[in-house]
């Protein structure tokens, strides 16, 4: 019985945290980014996105040569621009460098925060100087007055905040455009994935085939080798 008490309180005491726009969130989990880098549907509705919507302002300076970004539409030995006194980062190796997961959770968690100049900010990475490019889709949406953490302190990025404004997209389109521009980036980051399996397949059953006609002729030298000494 005390022992119930006693998580209940804890429970209590993490659903009411003190918190404001523009901090770092303590806790907040990184939301598994659901693409499939075989996906090559899903790899072209995300280029062409990228080439409508980020081109303008990020690179793609290591995906120069990549078809499907030029089937797509995309520029990518532009010159790159500055916002907000900050230049946009080269997004060729972004995937590699933050991870997929933290891209995924990134394009998700925009809010509104009047204290910007951009006029919204981030979960995870406040004080971004992105702006609200993803708003026409997404829409608007605003920090939660009392999120609910567990009893761990874990919360997700959709416990955080909440719509206050529906984009031109349902939320599971806008989930699907952003699953999409990340298995792009992914993409980008490692062009040559499937390739690089599919010949790590052959490399392992070649190495497997290898170990056998090693160990058989281990055993026929060792045949000789155990006469002599008889």
């Amino acid at each position: 019985m005390k022992r119930y008490i006693l998580i209940n309180l804890l429970a209590l005491s993490l659903s009411t945290p003190l918190w404001a726009e523009g901090q770092q969130i303590e806790g907040l989990e990184l939301e598994v980014a659901p693409i499939h880098q075989d996906d090559m549907a899903s790899i072209k509705r995300g280029a062409t996105f990228f080439a409508s919507t980020c081109n303008s302002c990020h690179t793609l300076t290591y995906l120069r040569y990549d078809k499907i970004a030029k089937d797509a539409g995309i520029v990518t030995n532009k010159q790159p621009i500055s916002i907000n006194g900050v230049t946009p980062p080269d997004l060729s190796l972004e995937a590699s460098a933050k991870g997929v997961d933290w891209i995924y959770t990134y394009l998700q968690s925009f809010y509104k925060d009047k204290t910007t100049a951009s006029g919204v900010n981030n979960l995870i990475f406040p004080g971004t100087a992105m702006p609200a490019v993803l708003a026409p889709y997404q829409g608007e949406q605003v920090l939660v007055e009392k999120p609910v953490y567990d009893l761990l302190h874990h919360v997700e990025w959709y416990d955080l905040i909440k719509p206050m404004k529906q984009g031109n997209m349902k939320p599971d389109e806008f989930d699907q455009t952003v699953t999409d521009l990340v298995n792009f980036l992914a993409y980008a980051a490692e062009p040559f994935h499937q390739e690089q399996q599919r010949i790590g397949y052959w490399v392992l059953g070649f190495l497997i085939v290898l170990f056998v006609l090693m160990f058989l002729l281990k055993k026929e030298y060792w045949k000789d080798v155990d006469k002599m000494r008889e």
